[in-house]
């Protein structure tokens, strides 16, 4: 066989292996997207029994724009969690002009860390405590545990859920208190059940109710609307009425003495 021949037909069989794994990369990300989708965002969000359920809150970032806080207080919103830190260097541009316009409003506020896959624990927790004076906040500090964002990372469950622990130490640690640990069903059921069951869980929930009572926070849609906010937002209640709220603060507040 001629050597420019030869040459021509392993560039055709490359294309053709490069074509079958593009193919197949498309088919495992449109069906995994296709299913995560379906399952978490597809629908409106629950109409809660806000009788049942009286205490609002949201969680926002800075993919909410500047928001006017004054206009979210008189929505009845009690309180906010803010997006501080997201893998080990990032910081939300918007953390410290949420956090002191929803002080400033009355509004109780939280700060939450994005975790990113494959990365130390220990180094985003870093970052997470360069940003947040805990002493500042009136909710526990938030770790967002989730595939989405992270789809791109291959670190097998084992040494995500390592990292998990190593942040989550990091930050008791040095803070002398636990955090809450954000996720939704699948995140909940893939990194967090059995292994860290003694935190609270904020659990993303967006269809129906959550089927248990292991949750103190509830985001319940990603598609709220109040005013002060251009576009949507994440609705969140707590798990009990204003008083067993209330009382909830005060023990986190002794927790900081």
């Amino acid at each position: 066989m001629k050597k420019k021949t030869k040459k021509r037909l392993n560039r055709w069989i490359l294309i053709f292996v490069l074509i079958l794994i593009s193919a197949f990369l498309t088919y495992y990300f449109y069906n995994n997207l296709k299913d995560y989708y379906q399952s978490y965002y597809e629908c409106e969000g629950v109409r809660i029994d806000k009788k049942k359920y009286p205490v609002i809150g949201i969680d926002v970032s800075s993919h909410q724009d500047e928001i006017d806080w004054t206009k979210v207080m008189e929505n009845n919103v009690k309180f906010a969690f803010i997006k501080a830190t997201e893998g080990t260097n990032f910081v939300d541009k918007r953390y410290k002009e949420n956090y002191l316009g929803a002080k400033k409003n009355g509004i109780l506020v939280g700060a939450y860390h994005f975790f990113r896959f494959g990365t130390s624990g220990k180094a985003q927790a870093t970052n997470f405590m360069n940003q947040v004076a805990v002493e500042n906040l009136d909710l526990p500090p938030v770790l967002d545990v989730e595939r989405h964002g992270n789809y791109f990372s291959f670190s097998k469950v084992d040494q995500i859920r390592i990292e998990i622990q190593n942040f989550l130490m990091e930050i008791e640690s040095n803070y002398n208190l636990k955090p809450i640990i954000y996720t939704n069903l699948e995140g909940y059921k893939d990194y967090i059940e059995g292994h860290f069951d003694d935190y609270e869980i904020w659990i993303c929930r967006i269809c129906t109710e959550p089927n248990n009572s292991h949750w103190t926070f509830w985001q319940y849609s990603h598609k709220g609307r109040i005013d002060g906010i251009e576009g949507k937002v994440d609705l969140n209640t707590f798990n009990g009425n204003i008083d067993e709220f209330i009382d909830y603060v005060n023990q986190f507040k002794e927790l900081q003495k």
